[in-house]
């Protein structure tokens, strides 16, 4: 069928992301194979085997290209034209760029992206909304898509807004979560998905989707505040699209912390049987964040709370002694849970220390220059990332990803200066479905 100068436009407009993905498959699949070898080397320690976490899920795919004998060379600009599709990407059988296309990179596309491609005939339509797809593209695209913004010291009509990394690849069509029954706040997000509070109701929804659901009400009183933790991993471990729901809460005029646990499978509530009575300071600051199987609530003492879900273990991690103006988050960087400090030296330079690990122990500590030079110092706030190697700060009214491989910065308008109840929540554009 030939296609119209729309269809053809869409498509020359996402060559170079395409043809990005191309290539990096074809690097990543080199480096998993041996040598002398096109087959997979399954006793190499190297070798993907599961799906442990969000940020290594890509191996997954290239794992899953394996069978098609897709060639392991290096990828060679001198050999290849530009503009042009690696010849070797499509050698077995003589396919078609759109096959290649259609069958492994449409699943590492952001949802957005996904939308738009469905316009370009009924089979990509069809193919794009098959359940098949779905699950596919909820694994093998985990890029870091933008934040979900609420301001909230605002009442409960305030605007939630959706602040995009890459507007014409990465976008919801409801930012606001109008199709949601009520008006919600925005507690935890994960994997493309979003727990949200009603008046007294949870909500967990996908806003590229618009799909929802509403859970049953828990046994546990968690107060106006609560602090609770969204857990999804989509991977071929958790094909169902399974999710948990982590709450801790303090117990009333104890300085114990408990845990209640909600599963996607049972559609039920449990208490956990595991207590924490070690933190300096009991009260938890709202939501939190998950990763590799750990929830972790920030405290108002010096400590984090982690809490190994699956065995349901509590610890405690302490952060790094922070000086006073300096502001730190947790965030995620290249597969490992990070703490970020910043403060703006002088002018527009502005030091930024990561600890990592356990231990939270100073891996690198770099100064960097965010725009023009100006003779006064402001404040800045360090903005959580997933599933990126950069460090997010918002200053005045704007958010600066500073990107460290590259020692690339990017600048993105904020949708307010910085305050204390502004709450950034990190999304990726995904179409996971819900159960």
């Amino acid at each position: 069928m030939e296609r119209s100068p729309q269809h053809k436009q869409l498509l020359f407009c996402h060559f170079p992301l395409i043809r990005n993905l191309l290539r990096k498959m074809e690097v990543s699949q080199a480096d998993y194979m041996n040598e002398d070898s096109d087959e997979w080397d399954y006793n190499s320690p190297n070798t993907f085997k599961g799906c442990p976490s969000a940020t290594t899920s890509k191996r997954h795919g290239i794992h899953w290209l394996a069978g098609y004998g897709f060639k392991a060379d290096a990828y060679q600009n001198e050999e290849e034209h530009p503009d042009e599709f690696p010849a070797r990407i499509v050698r077995k059988g003589d396919k078609k760029i759109k096959d290649v296309v259609k069958e492994h990179i449409l699943p590492f596309l952001p949802a957005k992206s996904l939308m738009k491609f469905k316009a370009v005939s009924k089979e990509w339509d069809k193919w794009i909304a098959s359940p098949l797809l779905t699950y596919q593209q909820s694994f093998s695209c985990q890029s870091f898509s933008g934040y979900f913004y609420q301001d909230m010291k605002m009442r409960w009509d305030s605007n939630t807004m959706f602040i995009s990394l890459d507007h014409s690849t990465s976008g919801v069509p409801s930012p606001a979560l109008g199709f949601l029954p009520e008006i919600v706040k925005i507690l935890s997000s994960c994997s493309g998905l979003l727990l949200c509070q009603g008046w007294e109701k949870y909500y967990v929804c996908n806003p590229a989707t618009q799909d929802w659901k509403m859970l049953p009400p828990p046994r546990c009183y968690h107060g106006a505040e609560p602090a609770v933790v969204l857990a999804f991993e989509p991977s071929l471990r958790n094909i169902e699209g399974y999710y948990h729901v982590i709450c801790a809460f303090p117990m009333i005029d104890q300085p114990i912390i408990g845990f209640e646990i909600y599963s996607s499978e049972s559609n039920t509530w449990s208490c956990s049987s595991a207590y924490c009575t070690d933190l300096e300071n009991p009260c938890l600051v709202g939501g939190g964040s998950y990763m590799k199987g750990v929830a972790y609530y920030e405290t108002k003492s010096n400590e984090v709370l982690a809490f190994d879900v699956r065995h349901e273990i509590p610890a405690i991690i302490s952060l790094p002694p922070i000086q006073v103006g300096r502001h730190g988050s947790l965030t995620q960087m290249e597969g490992e849970l990070c703490y970020v400090a910043a403060n703006n030296e002088c002018g527009n330079v502005f030091l930024i220390d990561i600890y990592q690990g356990m231990e939270m122990s100073l891996k690198r500590s770099v100064s960097i220059n965010l725009g023009l030079d100006r003779s006064f110092t402001q404040a800045c706030k360090v903005l959580p990332c997933v599933n990126s190697d950069a460090v997010a700060i918002q200053a005045g009214r704007f958010i600066y990803l500073y990107h460290i491989r590259e020692q690339k910065v990017e600048s993105i308008e904020s949708p307010c200066a910085m305050g204390p109840g502004n709450k950034f929540l990190p999304y990726i554009n995904s179409l996971a479905m819900l159960h």
